[in-house]
């Protein structure tokens, strides 16, 4: 097909090629993480000066971190502690009772080990290496930027770290 319907058809095409180009990446990005209330990092971390492992209390202990519970919660929040919504909304959650369904926020593939104790303790990785600047953000993102081979793998070989694929691979 040659002249302008031709160069349309042809137009139309590589617009269609270039849509799907670029929006399949973002449909294969992972959904949203829902938590039960938008989480304040800045203001328990920067603000109150509180340690992760206040929150995080098997971060120093085990491979897991660990996410707060309702109790860990309940430790500071079981009256409200300031005057926003999601204040009142975990107030509300804690005094009936309802378990916090923290869900992480970073994860790693099934097949791949990664002990935070490991890292934090024994090899004195601050936190911010991997998780960024999470504890600054007052409401952090829905999902964070997956850490990639490549990272952990450049890590490894600028401290002589084990970069065989059994000490992460499972």
């Amino acid at each position: 097909m040659t002249g302008p319907r031709g160069l349309l058809a042809a137009a139309a095409s590589g617009f269609l090629f270039f849509l799907i180009g670029s929006a399949l990446p973002f449909a294969l990005r992972r959904p949203p993480v829902r938590q039960p209330i938008a989480f304040n990092h800045q203001k328990h971390v920067k603000d109150n000066d509180l340690a992760c492992s206040t929150c995080h209390e098997y971060y120093e202990k085990e491979a897991f971190s660990g996410l707060p519970t309702s109790e860990i919660c309940a430790s500071c929040h079981l009256e409200p502690q300031g005057k926003s919504a999601e204040e009142r909304e975990l107030v509300r959650l804690l005094k009936a009772g309802a378990p916090l369904d923290w869900k992480p926020l970073f994860l790693q593939p099934p097949h791949v080990y990664y002990s935070h104790r490991r890292h934090v303790v024994t090899a004195r990785i601050d936190c911010s290496v991997c998780h960024g600047g999470i504890a600054q953000t007052s409401f952090p993102p829905a999902r964070v930027p997956r850490l990639r081979m490549a990272d952990c793998i450049g890590c490894h070989e600028k401290h002589g770290a084990p970069t065989e694929c059994t000490a992460c691979h499972r």
